[in-house]
């Protein structure tokens, strides 16, 4: 596994991510989280979050996007917050994904 990676947000996904899941728009935390990601989570052990170029960061696409690792991809929450690290000028927005993060529970499997 590669060491580090950085997923500028505004220039590879969108500059105005938004939603949750596709009724949301094709910009959505699911599609950030499927197509993005969760495939640089596989490749590298540190994903750098950069949200500099984004003009907002709503909490229904950070939830989804990131919480969403621990809600339905099976990932522990004290890996999510080890592996991921974000930058943003607002605190407020780093502070809020990492509480989306440490407040999931994982989705019951159904039977």
């Amino acid at each position: 596994m590669k060491p580090e990676t950085t997923i500028d947000v505004g220039n590879e996904f969108s500059d105005m991510p938004f939603g949750r899941d596709d009724k949301d728009g094709e910009d959505n935390g699911l599609r950030f989280r499927k197509d993005i990601l969760l495939k640089r989570l596989e490749e590298y052990e540190h994903v750098i979050i950069d949200l500099s170029n984004v003009l907002g960061c709503p909490s229904s696409f950070s939830d989804e996007a990131f919480a969403g690792l621990v809600i339905y991809e099976g990932f522990k929450k004290e890996d999510v917050l080890r592996r991921l690290s974000f930058i943003t000028e607002f605190d407020s927005i780093k502070s809020n994904i990492i509480k989306y993060i440490s407040e999931a529970k994982p989705k019951a499997k159904s039977n």
